[in-house]
């Protein structure tokens, strides 16, 4: 089963920030490229042919119910009736994305903010300045900053509270390894499927075995380089890899870039020196949200929850001339 995509699709592929290593097998491959959550999606597939090819289309299906239902720029989902929702009326969830926000907020607690799934009123200002070629002014940010903070969402039985008639919430921080997550508990362990890769070209995940009986290796993009690689790091069942960074997406206002990731306490993007951050964790819904949270929070923040053992990842953090990790991240 393949999908035709144009041209510039194409290109945006290839510039993708996971470059995927391809390996010689004997087993039959099934593969994929779809498109759903604004991105270009990889699924490939080792084992049956038969159970492959049902599996991409059963994974293309599950993808599209993700979007739409995780989406804020889907009419009629829940996401929308949480962001049109009044303050303090109850907006009924249902369990999955009840315990997809409540993760997203205990994630916010322990980074101290630093990933917020709030920052919505924030991504809307800077996406207006830069139509408007203007950036955002104090008091604009000053307004779209009293709607942000994960501490003014409430969670009891299985609905959600707004503190704030202005907050609305976007999980594009994390809703990619969330869908990861989803994919990997529906295609692992099924019947004439033995292994497979998945990747969101900023998350990845691998489950099984290789036909070849290597390990899962991938490249990781030079973020000063759209052609270079920084290293390669090897995947092993349970680990999922996410990368965020300044350089793929970014608003651009009087001919300077700003990247999109933006600080929940500051409205602009943050001013570390990071280039990108790349976390393994054991979910994806983690991961993506480290990495994100990290480029906002800074190295050195990062490294003490590390060493505390607050949560259980590693990482690498990207400068323009150097590069540091955490000790068991191990870059070829």
């Amino acid at each position: 089963m393949k999908h035709i995509y144009p041209r510039a699709l194409l290109s945006l592929l290839l510039a993708a920030i996971l470059l995927v290593l391809p390996s010689c097998h004997s087993v039959h491959t099934a593969e994929d490229v779809v498109w759903h959550m604004d991105t270009a999606i990889t699924l490939r597939l080792y084992g049956d042919q038969a159970a492959t090819e049902a599996a991409l289309r059963d994974a293309d299906i599950l993808l599209a119910s993700l979007d739409d239902q995780l989406s804020a720029a889907k009419r009629g989902n829940e996401i929308a009736a949480i962001n049109q929702a009044a303050q303090g009326v109850p907006v009924p969830l249902s369990d999955d994305l009840y315990a997809l926000i409540a993760r997203a907020n205990a994630i916010s607690h322990v980074c101290g903010g630093a990933f917020d799934i709030t920052i919505a009123p924030l991504n809307h200002l800077w996406k207006t300045c830069e139509a408007e070629g203007v950036l955002p002014t104090k008091t604009q940010l000053t307004a779209a900053l009293s709607s942000v903070g994960h501490e003014k969402l409430s969670l009891n039985e299985n609905a959600l509270v707004k503190a704030d008639d202005a907050l609305k919430i976007d999980l594009g921080g994390i809703g990619k390894g969330y869908a990861i997550d989803r994919l990997v508990a529906e295609l692992h362990g099924r019947s004439g499927i033995s292994g497979g890769l998945i990747s969101f070209g900023s998350n990845i995940a691998v489950f099984g075995e290789k036909p070849d009986g290597k390990p899962f290796v991938v490249a990781i993009r030079d973020p000063k380089d759209a052609a270079g690689v920084l290293g390669y790091v090897t995947l092993t069942q349970g680990q999922v890899l996410s990368v965020s960074g300044d350089y793929e997406r970014f608003y651009t206002i009087g001919g300077q870039t700003y990247g999109h990731i933006l600080d929940p306490a500051t409205g602009y993007p943050p001013a570390n020196g990071l280039r990108s951050v790349a976390v393994i964790a054991a979910d994806g819904t983690l991961a993506d949200a480290l990495s994100t949270a990290f480029m906002v929070m800074g190295e050195e923040a990062a490294r003490a929850l590390y060493e505390d053992n607050v949560l259980d990842f590693e990482a690498i953090f990207v400068y323009d001339n150097t590069v540091s990790k955490t000790d068991g991240f191990v870059l070829q």
